[in-house]
């Protein structure tokens, strides 16, 4: 039985060489990690925002956040804490002391599945209802860049 012409050696591209488009297609398209710590030693405590001093590229889609607790956050009340770039929220308020123990997948804001932030907005980290008064935690923004190849 001969082949169908419509069937192909499986391989990663159709040429076996990646082209310029293809490599920018590729490059823009993958999934990238931005780290970020809060620290109580460093960056305090007290109810407000905290400027994370990352920000990430321009037409970025968040697709996941998690955290990852190295001490315990305390707090003399029940605070929260929020992760957002510039206005938008990527996270919804999140209890200090139920939502970060170990390590931890978050949920987006408003159970998103994906959020895409502006040009150069800066991370921070919003702390609400009661000070932190100790704790340090890792947080992973994954996300990829959307944007049109030329």
């Amino acid at each position: 039985m001969p082949k169908s012409p419509l069937r192909t050696k499986p391989s990663l591209l159709a040429g076996k060489r990646i082209n310029k488009r293809e490599a920018s297609v590729l490059a823009s398209s993958a999934k990238q990690i931005q780290k970020v710590v809060y620290d109580f030693d460093l960056d305090a405590g007290a109810q407000g925002s905290i400027d994370l001093a990352v920000s990430l590229p321009d037409n970025s889609v968040v697709t996941a956040l998690f955290s990852d607790e190295i001490t315990a956050l305390t707090s003399g009340g029940a605070a929260t804490l929020q992760l957002k770039a510039g206005a938008i929220d990527l996270s919804d308020a999140i209890a200090f002391d139920t939502g970060f123990d170990g390590v931890q997948s978050q949920a987006l804001a408003s159970s998103a599945t994906a959020i895409k932030v502006n040009a150069d907005d800066t991370l921070s980290l919003e702390i609400a209802a009661a000070d932190l008064t100790a704790g340090k935690v890792i947080l992973a923004i994954e996300f990829y860049t959307s944007e049109e190849v030329k």
